[in-house]
């Protein structure tokens, strides 16, 4: 008892925090690890209600896990931060970070001092980014190949999605341009799901939300505004309200709504989208003049809304200051506004831009959650790979980093815990390949050494007959812009484990 009293009053060393701190961060990437690759599989996910589904992606899983360790819970937020910023990698982010990290544990307890180390690993990561952009192939048009192939590989081999996704694009190149699809067009923002029988693609711009009023028709070639903020009467304090001026300012700024409703109504508008509310009143007004109104609008609703319509932003004070010229000209034109039953919301038809919409249908009401999950994923990676080009997938572009990383240590100048920081980065290259073989049920290290460690070599293992297939061919490639951000938050997070030498439980 003595001795155990006295092994609990040691203080925790840093090595023990790091043990901690990388097996919780090593649980939670096994929970992932094996869902990588097209032979891959999925997880359940049980709620408390009993209510399932099943998945293979890992932010949705990483997301769902109850989790109370504080270095597992930086893994998982981190990993969030990769689905947001390109939709996809974030078990790539896991298999990587666990495998340097456990290769950093390593180093450290042979002696090696954790900051040089860390400053080791960041120039290894920031030199496989530089390697990854020079070598990779720019896409400029939207029918390219290679274009197709990404998209199809993002949509998990689903025919459809990659279909939907392509022709989309097409659409929206035909009728504006290529720059509009790459630099405006919000083509992972365009996708909804519904209770059709079939999937498909609907001309115009969608807004999920139902006016105020049931209108019993649509609009067709109609003036609008676009307005953001709301059209109500100025704020006052109910100090201010409660005295005869304040009651008087009211009706003045209640006044001037209506006055401005009045010239809006000669000028023919016949619709007013608003990023706010509106005075019911005035609503009722508009309505009863035969008048569309939309309100409480999001941002992306407004733009998007500008950029179809022509239209220029105002506010209420603006509007209540311009006389009816100036509403002309800041007013847009629309093809149509169309009402939608399924899903719920209208269809908006621009004249100055053209967009459109994809419809996901399923059988299953249960399928629809996880079909629209991958399709935006595959929205994702064509948009970054139109941004940014593409590199070979299947962790072989990784895996070709390796000779020159080894050639580029001759002329960097590190001492003996630096160079071992950037030894463990090589070294760990190949766990994305390692992992995507594994799960198709082949030995990774036997797969791994028929790969050649070369810049130019395009060849990956065929995940069918576990033969060399030249990937570049094949169509297996991974946008750019996805392997960049991985590499980028792994970094990140790799630091951020090692720099932790003490858990605390803080007030």
């Amino acid at each position: 008892m003595e001795n155990s009293a006295t092994n609990m009053s040691q203080p925790v060393t840093y090595i023990q925090t790091l043990e901690a701190n990388i097996s919780a961060i090593n649980s939670v990437a096994d929970t992932v690890r094996h869902t990588v690759g097209p032979k891959g599989l999925d997880v359940m996910l049980v709620d408390s209600y009993g209510d399932f589904k099943c998945t293979n992606d890992g932010v949705e899983i990483l997301s769902s896990i109850q989790i109370q360790h504080p270095a597992a819970k930086l893994l998982i937020e981190i990993s969030k931060a990769q689905e947001k910023q390109v939709g996809d990698g974030t078990t790539s982010v896991v298999i990587f970070a666990s495998e340097i990290l456990r290769l950093a544990l390593l180093k450290i307890k042979e002696g090696y001092k954790v900051v040089p180390l860390i400053k080791g690993i960041g120039n290894a990561i920031d030199k496989i980014i530089e390697l990854l952009e020079r070598l990779s192939t720019p896409v400029n048009r939207v029918d390219d190949p290679r274009l197709r192939s990404v998209t199809h590989i993002a949509a998990r081999g689903d025919k459809e999605l990659t279909n939907l996704i392509i022709n989309l694009a097409e659409s929206i190149t035909k009728e504006n341009s290529y720059e509009y699809l790459v630099s405006q067009f919000n083509l992972f923002e365009s996708i909804y799901t519904c209770s059709r029988r079939e999937s498909e693609i609907i001309s115009g711009y969608f807004i999920p939300k139902r006016p105020h009023y049931h209108y019993d028709y649509d609009f067709y070639d109609s003036k609008c505004l676009v307005i953001d903020g709301p059209l109500e009467p100025e704020a006052f304090s109910s100090e201010v309200i409660s005295t005869d001026t304040g009651v008087t300012h009211l009706d003045d700024s209640t006044s001037k709504l209506f006055s401005m409703a009045e010239k809006i109504k000669n000028l023919g508008i016949k619709a007013i989208f608003l990023s706010a509310s509106m005075l019911p009143k005035l609503e009722e007004y508009f309505i009863k003049e035969g008048i569309f109104v939309l309100s409480n609008l999001r941002q992306k609703d407004i733009k998007a809304l500008l950029r179809i319509s022509g239209a220029k932003k105002v506010n209420r004070q603006r509007i209540l200051s311009a006389d009816s010229s100036e509403i002309k000209n800041i007013s847009g034109q629309l093809e149509a506004i169309q009402r939608s039953f399924t899903p719920i919301g209208v269809f908006i038809k621009g004249t100055s831009a053209y967009e459109a919409t994809i419809l996901l249908a399923a059988e299953l009401e249960s399928a629809l959650a996880e079909k629209k999950r991958i399709a935006i994923d595959a929205a994702h990676a064509f948009k970054k790979c139109l941004e940014s080009g593409y590199v070979l997938g299947g962790g072989v572009a990784e895996i070709n980093l390796i000779e020159r990383l080894r050639r580029s240590q001759d002329s960097l100048v590190f001492n003996k815990d630096t160079m071992a920081g950037f030894d463990l980065v090589v070294d760990s290259l190949p766990a994305l390949f390692k992992q995507i073989t594994y799960n198709a049920g082949f030995d990774p290290d036997e797969k791994v050494n028929l790969i050649n460690f070369h810049a130019s070599n395009k060849e990956g293992i065929d995940l069918e007959t576990g033969n060399l297939i030249n990937y570049d061919y094949q169509g297996i490639l991974d946008p750019l812009a996805t392997k960049i951000s991985i590499f980028k938050i792994v970094k990140e997070l790799v630091s951020q484990v090692l720099k932790i030498k003490l858990i605390l439980q803080a007030k």
